[in-house]
């Protein structure tokens, strides 16, 4: 399998995809056993993901550099792993995305709850919507069929617990969000990753217990949406 992560600009997507990769790699079977073997795959010619796997991060996984418009020609993932492929922004690096998006079985789309960030998505400066480039994919693939796609908001205020209440409400700009994407046709992830430093300052240091953290929470609801295979 193979997931492509795509954002239009900086967005937290190299962050999310070491989490990810870490969360999928520590996701046990009921036996015990190793549930997912994971790769990773740098497609962004800023190489920030290849640097921190084989650097300070010591990845326990391997993460290949692969930032080339010919991805779908040249990049054969082996059968039997779940293959994470962290992309070029949209924005500067169409072709590499177009390439990946040939062979993505799930695209997830990473952003922030913000104004800026979501035009970026859904009405850009230059180029066309990212809906649009995974739409015309589907002309370029085996199937004929676009693959499917979700967003996942990051860098999200906490939740908060109304004093009284203890019911847990998201800050106003991740229900806009989610709101504002859904009006647009994009289906949201249920599962956010919040603005902390654990997540913020982790480029270039080593990830424990992703498992316990929103990425694992994120593993689990793709499993539970059938969305991982």
């Amino acid at each position: 399998m193979l997931i492509a992560n795509i954002a239009p600009r900086s967005m937290g997507k190299t962050t999310d995809t070491g989490w990810m990769l870490h969360a999928l790699y520590e996701a046990e079977a009921p036996d015990g056993t190793k549930k997912y073997k994971p790769r990773g795959y740098d497609a962004d010619h800023s190489r920030q993901l290849h640097t921190w796997a084989t650097g300070p991060g010591e990845f326990p996984m391997p993460v290949e550099l692969a930032a080339t418009a010919r991805f779908h020609r040249e990049v054969h993932p082996p059968e039997g792993w779940i293959s994470v492929v962290d992309c070029g922004h949209t924005e500067n690096h169409p072709d590499i995305t177009d390439s990946v998006l040939r062979v993505a079985d799930l695209v997830i789309l990473h952003l922030t709850p913000s104004t800026a960030d979501i035009q970026r998505v859904v009405d850009p400066p230059v180029g066309v919507p990212i809906a649009d480039m995974v739409a015309r994919s589907a002309a370029l693939r085996p199937d004929s069929k676009a693959p499917p796609a979700w967003a996942l908001l990051n860098r999200v205020v906490p939740p908060r617990t109304e004093a009284g209440a203890g019911v847990k409400r998201n800050a106003k700009s991740t229900v806009d969000a989610r709101d504002w994407l859904e009006s647009e046709g994009w289906r949201v992830l249920d599962t956010t990753i919040r603005t902390v430093e654990d997540f913020k300052q982790s480029i270039g240091q080593p990830i424990t217990d992703a498992s316990s953290t929103e990425f694992g929470d994120l593993i689990r609801e793709l499993e539970n949406r059938g969305l991982l295979k």
